[in-house]
């Protein structure tokens, strides 16, 4: 008999199982808890990239601080300042020279193109095979 009951029991839990309802429901709590899965995985990830980013900043930061101590030592000396006033302001002390050289500007360069307009038989024939000047 309690074989019975037993076998009453497992039958009714698997219609309660395996009804529609219970189905239903079961896919959509499964959803939803993808749903927030995916959500977590994305935090996860946003997380990561902030933190990739601020590293990376926070190197440069430091190269950039390593940098201005250089600085500051090389403007603790005198020879320092005076390079510094020196690159800043173009000034030389009293009795030197200062030379400023400056390159040419590719815009402002033209050249000139003479055209003869009277060419001779020779420098015609010299032009029609591919000797012109």
């Amino acid at each position: 008999m309690s074989q019975m009951l037993d076998f009453k029991m497992k039958s009714r839990l698997r219609r309660v199982i395996y009804a529609k309802p219970t189905i239903i429901l079961l896919a959509v709590v499964f959803v939803y808890i993808m749903h927030s899965a995916w959500g977590m995985y994305q935090k996860s990830e946003e997380a990561i990239e902030k933190t990739q980013k601020a590293e990376a900043k926070l190197n440069e930061l430091r190269a950039r601080q390593a940098e201005l101590s250089a600085d500051i030592l090389d403007l603790s000396t005198e020879r320092g300042v005076e390079s510094e006033i020196r690159d800043r302001f173009m000034v030389a002390k009293e009795g030197e020279s200062v030379m400023i050289l400056a390159e040419p500007v590719e815009e402002k360069v033209h050249t000139v193109t003479i055209v003869d307009q009277n060419p001779t038989m020779m420098r015609r024939v010299l032009g029609a095979i591919g000797f012109s000047n």
